[in-house]
């Protein structure tokens, strides 16, 4: 067969600005929500401040892209390469992000977050049928939207978010078989396109105004069988205002694969946040922080030597607030091809951080609670909603208090 014909694309975004901004519901939803969708539900914020109690919510969650893409990456010819492919997406389909969206919803409802950071907030589309040695022809077609599918299970639940900053960062399209011949060779192929996104939510009724988002120069370099891709990681942020109180949200994710590319995004991102005047909250999956091995640990004392405060645990001194581990996915493919869930989420690092930089010090109190990791989160399937816990926060900004 001749070479496979990879589209690999990824670009830098400009940032984007817009006026000032109402988080509200869609038209067709107006009617049928009420002022306070939670004010009737039992309250399960772990200990967190209910809702309408004093004080900003702020919540992040990597959500898990769908699929392993070690094998892939990793491969070393086209028959590796396209078993992995094939593993990858049959993986993908049984790790069951509708589902999981569900899942995902019911802890960000535990919290009703003002502004939520989602990290690995992927889309998978697929153009097909399709010739490996040929471009593709046919359009892409979605398959599965993340964002869309937890936006749409937050209204099923009575919360209407909307994705007020996003970028694309990753943007990779490679052949999948689909079909096979009797001696195993693939006979038909669709072209799978993955991009992988990380998302601001903001809650109804939250102002918000500046929408930024980008991707770093710093990246992984990638040989796809000859063709040059990369590894790319990115931000995204909004001027919030909650209560008269004005702040940046930013949310990030920092590469998980090579430790100094890790650190040069940070490097970077301190170096976009150095003029911001507002009091900024700063949360994300930096794949750096305590427990991790210590080429990663670069990036933690990065953000904390630019003024920086890691919040938890100034909520919990004593708490490790573990968040992730070394099992990537909510499960594992057998020689079957089946997806095998974990029994359980084996945290032994905490990466997922919310950071707070104002001038007028720490807030105090800080109440943090991690969501998403508990048997009872689970789908029905016994699929966990991510890999990652979420971490949700309730605290007051002093500089705000400074100013009544």
């Amino acid at each position: 067969m001749k070479r496979l014909a990879f589209l690999a694309v990824a670009g830098l975004f400009a940032a984007a600005c817009q006026s000032d901004r109402v988080a509200g519901p869609s038209n067709d939803q107006l009617g049928a929500m009420g002022n306070d969708p939670l004010a009737s539900r039992d309250w399960e914020g772990a200990g967190l401040p209910a809702p309408g109690a004093h004080g900003l919510r702020v919540m992040n969650y990597n959500v898990y892209l769908g699929t392993d893409l070690g094998p892939l990456l990793g491969a070393t010819g086209e028959a590796e390469f396209l078993t992995a492919a094939a593993r990858a997406w049959a993986e993908l389909e049984q790790t069951d992000f509708p589902s999981r969206a569900g899942r995902i919803a019911d802890q960000i409802a535990k919290v009703r977050p003002d502004v939520v950071g989602l990290e690995e907030v992927a889309l998978w589309s697929v153009s097909a049928p399709y010739d490996p040695t040929q471009p593709p022809s046919a359009p892409f077609v979605v398959q599965y939207d993340f964002l869309q599918s937890i936006l749409r299970a937050l209204r099923a639940r009575g919360l209407e978010y909307v994705a007020a900053a996003a970028d694309t960062t990753s943007d990779v399209a490679a052949p999948v078989p689909t079909a096979f011949d009797a001696a195993g060779d693939p006979t038909a192929f669709a072209l799978v396109r993955f991009q992988d996104r990380d998302a601001v939510l903001v809650r109804r009724g939250v102002r918000f105004a500046d929408a930024r988002h980008g991707v770093y120069q710093t990246y992984l370099p990638l040989d796809l069988l000859g063709t040059q891709s990369g590894i790319f990681n990115g931000w995204s942020s909004v001027r919030a205002t909650v209560d008269g109180r004005r702040f940046r949200f930013v949310a990030t994710h920092l590469n998980a694969e090579y430790a100094p590319v890790n650190a040069g995004q940070a490097q970077e991102l301190m170096g976009l946040l150095r003029s911001e005047t507002d009091p900024v909250v700063l949360a994300g999956d930096f794949n750096s922080g305590p427990g991790v091995s210590a080429d990663f640990a670069p990036a933690y004392d990065l953000v904390a030597g630019a003024g920086f405060t890691d919040l938890w645990p100034v909520a919990h001194p004593k708490d490790p607030g573990l968040t992730n581990g070394p099992n990537d996915g909510v499960g594992y493919l057998n020689a079957a091809g089946l997806l095998v869930p974990w029994p359980s989420l084996q945290f032994t690092t905490r990466v997922d951080l919310v950071w707070v930089r104002e001038a007028h010090g720490v807030p105090h109190p800080v109440h943090a609670a991690t969501f998403g990791w508990l048997r009872s989160d689970r789908t029905a399937a016994g699929l966990w909603p991510s890999d990652h816990a979420a971490v949700g926060m309730v605290f007051e900004l002093k500089e705000d208090l400074a100013r009544r």
